[in-house]
């Protein structure tokens, strides 16, 4: 199978370290368009065969997954899928269709297609793992039950078939291609024993330990390259199922990625099965929809202590989505932000309308992002052009910088070529920071400030960067100051908010002196 560089190897090499860029390198998998075609028709017809076991065709929302489950292991990319689904949605049996269908067919495709699926010539091994032995026998019990169903039987029956289950304690096999599946719990008292999967699931990923499953269970999918399935539902507390969904978020927003997370809130679930909907319903009627156990079962939100900067809530709350990104502004003065790349990050500039006419009792101001620039991985010598082009098309009041590191310079480069624009050294102490973050904070917790969130604004890499970075960073507290940064994990990064928080401070600075005076001074002659 040909293993090609992504199409945004300069531009991901710049976010990364040396290690990581030849990890992602040796591990990159992409198929050429004859290959792409064929997988894509055999997953298709593997799909027919979990639709024929199962008895019932997956639901619109369950089928990507599935799909990606299927895609992920034919050409052995080694990923890590996520599925977060709502309580009782069909999370489980998604997947125990597919492992049935998998473990029937593989072996015998395997002949078929020796370079493809050669490694399954002699059995597709699964591994089905839980917190607790009863959450393992609930995932187990469904992949038994699929194979020793009536239409599992009669179609396993088949001449061309000619297969047996044998179920002994924690295994199931498939007596002549070899395939098994095998039920473990993931707990940390437990004995796990070093087998050798091809596909690694676990069920109520929540509740999974992140040592026990990075430590004891990842690697039992070594030597075959394994996919690993998370499924589950949020929690109070991050864990290793939460951080999966994350990083998979984050690969999400650069070009090229395949979709590796999944997720179906109860309004999804509803669309496709009345009897749940109704339900839910008198659930919400029951316990109420904001109880803690209904947005952790139905809403699919992440009760986390208070170490969150927003919420996923708050930003859909202040996602303008009648509104696309403004490549161009003339009819007012805006103000820019701009956090300058350090080793690793990136530099990106906001645009930022405000409205400077109407302030508000406390003389802070309303605000609307008008578009983001993403320099990532772009020469600073390049860099300098190419924020002044994309400002050409901005009235531009002000610009803040961050002073801290390269800002110095950057400060000094804009103000050459600049010269009609002031620029607004930016501190980068402590005491400065805390300053501006709070300042956002209020702006956000009073809806003072939004972004574009249309449809085809969303579908934007750079919107899917931004909206990411913001659900990413956290909040701590040394002495009086607040710090909000990213978590220390694989791609998380803070850039855009950042840039967000300095655009932001411009206006604070001028909230003063705009509410002591009638006449608004950005507009004299």
């Amino acid at each position: 199978m040909q293993e090609i560089v992504d199409d945004e190897l300069d531009v991901q090499s710049a976010d990364e370290t040396e290690d990581e860029r030849q990890a992602r390198l040796d591990s990159a998998v992409e198929l050429d368009e004859l290959s792409m075609e064929f997988v894509s028709d055999l997953v298709d017809k593997i799909l027919l065969l979990v639709d024929e076991i199962s008895g019932h065709p997956l639901h619109p929302y369950q089928t990507p997954f599935a799909r990606r489950v299927i895609e992920s292991v034919i050409i052995g990319d080694g990923e890590t899928i996520t599925a977060l689904f709502s309580r009782q949605s069909g999370k489980s049996e998604t997947v125990a269709n597919v492992v049935a269908a998998l473990m029937i067919i593989l072996p015998r495709l395997a002949a078929m297609y020796p370079d493809l699926l050669g490694k399954f010539k002699e059995g597709f091994w699964v591994g089905a793992f839980a917190p607790v032995d009863e959450q393992a026998d609930n995932l187990y019990g469904r992949i038994v039950s699929r194979l020793t169903s009536d239409r599992a039987v009669e179609f396993l029956s088949d001449p061309e078939i000619g297969e047996e289950v044998i179920g002994r304690g924690k295994e199931l096999r498939l007596k002549h291609c070899g395939s098994l599946v095998r039920k473990t719990t993931c707990h940390p008292r437990a004995k796990i024993e070093g087998r050798t999967y091809h596909l690694i699931l676990i069920d109520e990923c929540q509740g999974a330990e992140e040592k026990v499953v990075n430590k004891s269970i990842g690697p039992m999918g070594a030597s075959t390259n394994a996919t690993m399935v998370f499924t589950g539902t949020p929690d109070y507390v991050k864990g290793v199922f939460y951080k999966q969904i994350q990083l998979n978020k984050r690969a999400a927003t650069k070009r090229g990625a395949r979709q590796n997370h999944f997720d179906a809130d109860y309004k999804t679930v509803g669309k496709y099965n009345a009897n749940y909907k109704r339900f839910v319903a008198k659930e919400i009627l029951r316990i109420g929809a904001d109880s803690d156990e209904f947005k952790l079962s139905y809403r699919l939100m992440w009760l986390l202590d208070r170490g969150m900067f927003t919420t996923a809530e708050k930003l859909d709350e202040l996602g303008d989505k009648s509104m696309q990104v403004q490549h161009a502004w003339m009819k007012s003065p805006v103000i820019v932000g701009i956090d300058p790349a350090r080793k690793i990050d990136s530099t990106i500039v906001t645009v930022i309308w405000v409205g400077w006419d109407y302030p508000d009792q406390f003389g802070r101001f309303e605000h609307r992002v008008l578009n983001w620039l993403d320099l990532t991985g772009v020469d600073w010598e390049e860099q300098y052009f190419r924020i002044v082009e994309f400002l050409s098309n901005y009235h531009v009041f002000a610009i803040g910088v961050d002073a801290g590191g390269v800002g110095d310079t950057v400060i000094s480069r804009l103000r050459v070529l600049m010269p009609g624009v002031e620029i607004v050294p930016v501190g980068a102490d402590r005491g400065a920071q805390s300053k501006r973050w709070r300042y956002l904070m209020d702006l956000m917790r009073d809806g003072r400030i939004g972004w574009p969130a249309h449809a085809k604004t969303r579908a934007l890499r750079v919107w899917r960067k931004f909206r990411q970075q913001m659900e990413d960073v956290e909040i701590r507290y040394e002495g009086p100051n607040l710090i909000v940064e990213a978590p220390n994990e694989v791609g998380a990064h803070d850039d855009f908010v950042d840039s967000l928080a300095i655009a932001v401070s411009i206006s604070e600075e001028f909230a003063v002196s705009e509410v002591e005076q009638s006449d608004n001074f950005l507009y004299a002659a």
